[in-house]
């Protein structure tokens, strides 16, 4: 109910209830202009903002007090004065509204003392019986909406208290694995790095083959680039914030790639390039990159191609190399033993790509990767 209806509903019930109450009570003071503006004072009070009820306990609560000094005829005007006091306790301005209580007995209470009448004395007590069931109604709804509040407050909480506790194990994850990583894999790559640069040393002074020159050059460029993705790695793991600003490898990385592989790689790359989102552009490297050291590890191939393909809706990458060794066995995408094109396949179908793997018919082994673009 708005309160323009309240206050319009309570003012036409109490004026229309105290001009019907006066012919049942010929003593009280008929009702005139200062009775009317009382009356409409009682209903008015209602009006008071609800942010301050305790505004609304003084006005009705002081009208009503008039009404009945004055010998007006009883009938519902202190009814607003009673629902002021219960919007007042209610909201949780407890004294505001026992003091209204308190006036609202005591002024009527003075009066009967007065005049000593025994009905007068059972009014009041029905009255304050009354105003006293109002008040403790008003303490129910107070406590109820407390006690809502409470939960609520308490849920919110238990909701923060688990995402903490969930971000702090996954920190603690995260910390764990960065150990790991930064005890054991940085080490190693960080002992291939040292050794390869001795080794270019000692071939230099001996004056070796270039092939092993090229060979250990190769070996100390892509240990430090792994060194400079394993300390960005750790810098993600061990750092609740963003990522690193350095852009992560892509499609425009595909010929330094090709050219630090080991064995002579083929680039080749049609259709209309574009820019590829993100995560699809970093998988496409990952595809390449793991398909090139697949090649050197496993499949004693001496060459590979690179084919990169821009369609309509997507991009297609195929890597061939002229390898003999069978690799699907061992590193299939769904075998047990492999994980390098088991990673692969993940990676590639979480950004909602295809991913296919096996032997050419003349030879080698063939890896093809449709990525949406």
């Amino acid at each position: 109910m708005s309160r323009v209806a309240l206050v319009a509903g309570m003012a036409a019930v109490i004026v229309f209830s105290t001009t019907m109450a006066y012919g049942n009570q010929p003593g009280a003071r008929p009702l005139d202009l200062l009775g009317y503006a009382l009356l409409g004072m009682c209903a008015l009070g209602l009006a008071w903002p609800r942010s301050r009820p305790e505004g609304a306990v003084v006005v009705c609560s002081l009208a009503a007090a008039a009404c009945f000094l004055l010998g007006y005829a009883y009938a519902f005007w202190p009814v607003p004065a009673l629902v002021a006091v219960f919007l007042t306790i209610s909201s949780g301005r407890r004294a505001w509204g026992w003091a209204g209580v308190a006036f609202l007995v005591a002024v009527p209470g003075v009066g009967v003392l007065l005049s000593l009448e025994t009905g007068h004395l059972v009014a009041l007590l029905v009255w304050g019986l009354l105003a006293g069931l109002v008040a403790q109604l008003a303490e129910v709804s107070r406590a109820r909406r407390a006690y809502t509040a409470e939960v609520e407050h308490r849920m919110v909480e238990a909701e923060r208290t688990r995402e903490e506790e969930a971000r702090r194990r996954a920190q603690d994850e995260r910390l764990k694995i960065a150990r790991e990583l930064h005890d054991v894999t940085s080490h190693t790559i960080a002992l291939i790095a040292l050794h390869a640069s001795v080794a270019a040393e000692a071939v230099d002074r001996a004056g070796g083959p270039e092939a092993a020159r090229d060979a250990i050059k190769i070996i100390r460029k892509a240990s430090r680039e792994a060194l400079a993705e394993m300390k960005g790695v750790l810098g993600v793991l061990r750092a609740d914030g963003p990522e690193p600003r350095a852009p992560a490898p892509g499609g425009g990385q595909l010929a330094e790639l090709a050219a630090t592989a080991g064995l002579p790689v083929h680039l080749e790359v049609t259709g209309e390039s574009r820019p590829l989102p993100p995560s699809v552009d970093l998988t496409l490297y990952r595809v390449v990159q793991e398909a090139l050291t697949n090649t050197m590890r496993h499949a004693g191939a001496t060459s590979a191609t690179v084919g990169v393909r821009y369609e309509t809706g997507g991009v297609v990458v195929q890597v061939d190399d002229d390898g003999t060794v069978n690799r699907v066995p061992e590193h299939g995408a769904g075998s047990a033993k492999g994980h390098g094109l088991a990673g692969m396949a993940e990676r590639v179908e979480a950004v909602g790509g295809r991913l296919t793997v096996g032997r050419r018919p003349e030879g080698g082994f063939q890896v093809v990767a449709w990525l949406p673009a």
